[in-house]
């Protein structure tokens, strides 16, 4: 066999023959004339880069050639073997040429890609219409390199959750003490991807050591249910965009050029085709290059050879993935006991679980937001998991009734009245009679504190002397009978406008609860419900004027809701209203509660001479009166109205000896009511001038006198014209008016002789009777005050002259001589002053 590197075929004058045999190659040959010497003569090839040999001569049947290749042999045979036209041939490698010369001429037979083997080959037709004889026989190939790979494939499962939750109702407004079931949704949504992993290795080999280097890897996978390609790639210059991990080992006896590892890790998500995929192909397209000797480099440019070939594994998906998580969610709620409540598997859908809440809503116990939030775990790997929550929240507003109440009492009352007319006193006066119908104790407090009242009193003058009269009029408005009593109000039932209550009775209940004990109820007359309110109103008769309170209440049926809001009656609620008051006061209806009063003085005809009149001391008098009345009684200045009593009133027949010498002076207090009814009271004095018809008269205390001079303030009494007010008292250097008026500072007996002194002179002048002891005193005071001053006496002189006082004194307080004369306290507070 030899090796051909020199042949130079004419390729423009080949020579195509059609081949007459009855079998024929895999591939059509291409006939040229001549002689073939060796695979350089190839046409259109130029210089074989491979190896090539030549049988020399026509092949033996069944010999075998070496290929020059360790341990790679080829070996031929005709078909059938007893002739030698149609040849066959069988090689441990792919051969690229293969050419049968015969005759004159030579068929080439070119494999794209190279085989192994092939049977009837043949040289061209001689002209007999048959092949003719093989003479011998060259091949041509090239040692390529080779490539394997696998291909395992696996997918996992991932399923997440998400979790919603849904409360119904979400809002509840109700009354207080009221229940609302409320049901809770959760539902679980599914998102499952699966993760398809196709990888495996890469392994190019340059076999026969023939100088190839891979430069380029393309590795393409596509399932068997989709066009999709999926693409991972390298090349020798370790590109960024290279995806596949390759390395070129060192040199090794498995003649290994190229290692590489791949991973395809695809979601359904993003290839939704997947989830039907049964399997594929994964072919890996690479390319290799080798020098020919020209000193060129790897990259494939000129002088270098590049064969590009594929290594293609199928691989299949299993049904059932590999691994898969989160196929179970277990949901853990806030609202209920248990660790986990409740769970979904997947595939098991709808993922949807109500449940109610364990206790309803209540008023006002969950008032506000009642929030409750799910939780769902899930596992995301073979030691992780993963979670997801919702939360819903309730609203409950809770509302109430409120009960108001007002109380208004009444009843009618008939006054009483008492009319009181008492005469003012001095204690002096009321002992001279005997206290007869005078009140036992004295005038408290005011201006005539200290004289007494009477009912009717005997007053005594001198001729010419006055009284002046003070009395107390007074009314007395008492409560003589009350009647008609009752309470009366209005009770204000009221709620909210989102809400309407149901009451049981329809009706409140009304409650008097008297003071120290005893109770009364009351059944009120209702309005309509109305939307936000119920209004009421009661009234009652009273069996008298009983203090307490009145307290309403209504009964409201407890509402217990479904989640629905279907409600059922479930209990009652009761409420109260305020505790209104129960206080009389004023009475509605008054009878003579007001009346006139009017008074008479002095107004009995035939009774005496002094003048009569009446007047209306209150015109509209609604209240307990009492009024002292004295002096001048009529408000206009131009009219006097004086009860003062003069001792001139006394009429001419009753004087005389032997007779009375007395009179009356009558008062009477009147009340004029308003149903017509009238009452009266009277206050008589009588009024003797015991001098007019015997002798002795009457004495004045040194307070009428000081009082009754021409500079009053008392009505003038004639007597002080017989010594004169401003005559020169001894040797005091004052006026006897002024020696009146000087008060007796630190007890200077001067004056307190010198007041009783004057007192006694003026009772002598005025007609009184005199003691021959009382004479005696008057004349030792003259004496004593004759050439003496004002200051205070001591010793024997002081003794003296408290001695003398007390003489005159008496006999001017009555207690010695012809009595006292009545002095008034009008009188009396004058000199006071």
């Amino acid at each position: 066999m030899s090796r051909h590197h020199s042949w130079r075929p004419l390729v423009a004058a080949a020579l195509l023959f059609a081949s007459s045999g009855a079998w024929a190659a895999s591939v059509l040959p291409t006939t040229y004339p001549g002689n073939f010497t060796s695979c350089n003569d190839l046409p259109g090839v130029g210089t074989w880069q491979g190896l090539g040999y030549s049988t020399g001569s026509a092949p033996i049947n069944g010999q075998s050639y070496n290929l020059g290749v360790p341990g790679q042999t080829i070996a031929f045979n005709y078909t059938p073997p007893d002739q030698m036209q149609y040849i066959g041939f069988n090689a441990t490698m792919p051969m690229d040429y293969v050419v049968v010369k015969g005759g004159n001429a030579y068929n080439v037979f070119h494999y794209v890609p190279g085989v192994a083997g092939d049977t009837n080959l043949y040289s061209p037709d001689n002209g007999s219409g048959q092949p003719a004889g093989v003479s011998h026989v060259t091949f041509c190939f090239v040692p390529r390199p080779t490539g394997m790979k696998t291909a395992d494939a696996n997918w996992k499962r991932y399923t997440d959750w998400s979790i919603d939750k849904s409360a119904t109702p979400q809002q509840v407004t109700m009354f207080d003490g009221d229940s609302h079931q409320v049901d809770y949704t959760v539902t679980a949504t599914a998102l499952t991807r699966q993760i398809y992993r196709i990888a495996g290795t890469i392994t190019v080999k340059d076999p026969f050591g023939f100088g190839w280097k891979a430069s380029a890897v393309v590795d393409t996978l596509q399932f068997d249910n989709a066009p999709n390609q999926f693409v991972l790639q390298w090349t020798a210059q370790n590109g960024d965009s290279d995806t596949l991990d390759c390395a070129k080992p060192p040199p090794n006896a498995d003649k290994i050029v190229l290692s590489c590892t791949y991973a395809f890790e695809l979601s359904s998500l993003s290839h939704p085709f997947l989830t039907g995929a049964g399997g594929g192909t994964n072919a890996a397209g690479i390319t290799a290059v080798r020098q020919s000797g020209c000193g060129c480099s790897d990259d494939g440019g000129s002088g270098a050879q590049s064969y590009t070939f594929a290594a293609t594994a199928p691989f299949s998906i299993s049904a059932n993935p590999n691994e898969s998580y989160g196929d179970t969610f277990a949901i853990d709620d806030s609202m209920l006991p248990d660790s986990v409540d409740h769970r979904f598997a997947l595939g098991s859908g709808p993922y949807v679980w109500t449940y109610p809440r364990p206790n309803p809503l209540t008023c006002n116990a969950d008032q506000g937001n009642s929030t409750n939030t799910a939780t769902g775990t899930w596992s995301t790997g073979a030691n992780t998991n993963a979670t997801a929550g919702d939360s819903a929240t309730v609203q409950l507003a809770c509302r109430t009734v409120s009960v108001s109440k007002t109380a208004q009492t009444r009843y009618d009352r008939d006054y009483a009245w008492a009319p009181n007319k008492h005469v003012v006193v001095s204690p002096a006066d009321a002992k001279v009679v005997g206290m007869q119908g005078c009140l036992p104790d004295p005038i408290a407090t005011g201006d005539y504190a200290g004289n007494y009242l009477c009912d009717d009193v005997e007053v005594l003058l001198n001729a010419g002397g006055s009284y002046e009269t003070v009395y107390r009029l007074a009314a007395t408005r008492t409560t003589e009978a009350e009647s008609n009593f009752a309470v009366s109000g209005d009770i204000q039932v009221s709620w909210p406008a989102d809400v309407t209550p149901v009451f049981s009775p329809s009706a409140p209940s009304d409650t008097l609860s008297f003071n120290g004990g005893g109770t009364q109820s009351i059944a009120p007359t209702c309005d309509p419900q109305a939307a936000t309110s119920l209004h009421c109103s009661y009234s009652a008769a009273l069996s008298g004027k009983l203090g307490g309170t009145n307290q309403a209440a209504i009964q409201r049926v407890l509402q217990c809701f479904d989640a629905q809001g279907n409600a059922s009656a479930c209990g009652f609620k009761s409420y109260s209203s305020n505790q209104a008051a129960v206080v009389f006061g004023d009475p509605a209806v008054e009878t003579d509660r007001c009346v006139a009063l009017t008074d008479l003085f002095n107004g009995t005809a035939g009774l005496n001479l002094g003048a009569g009149f009446g007047w209306t001391v209150q015109p509209l008098l609604c209240g307990s009166f009492a009024q002292f009345v004295t002096g001048d009684i009529d408000p206009d200045p131009g009219i006097v109205r004086s009860l003062d009593v003069a001792a001139a009133w006394l009429p001419p027949a009753n004087t005389g000896p032997g007779l009375s010498c007395e009179f009356m002076v009558p008062n009477a207090l009147t009340l004029n009511s308003d149903n017509g009814a009238s009452k009266s009271d009277e206050a008589v004095l009588s009024v003797r001038v015991p001098e007019l018809c015997a002798s002795g008269g009457c004495t004045y205390t040194q307070g009428y006198w000081k009082t009754h001079s021409k500079f009053g303030p008392a009505p003038y009494d004639a007597t002080w014209a017989r010594i004169g007010e401003n005559t020169l008292f001894f040797g005091s250097g004052q006026t006897w008016y002024n020696v009146f008026w000087t008060p007796p500072k630190g007890g200077n007996a001067y004056y307190i002789l010198a007041h009783q002194y004057m007192a006694a002179r003026l009772n002598v002048e005025a007609g009184a009777a005199t003691p021959s002891q009382v004479a005696s005193a008057i004349a030792q005071a003259s004496a004593w005050f004759t050439g003496r001053s004002s200051a205070a006496p001591k010793g024997p002189a002081r003794d003296t002259a408290i001695a003398l006082a007390g003489i005159l004194g008496a006999y001017n307080e009555g207690a010695t001589g012809p009595g006292h004369c009545s002095t008034s306290p009008a009188t009396l507070a004058k000199a006071a002053q």
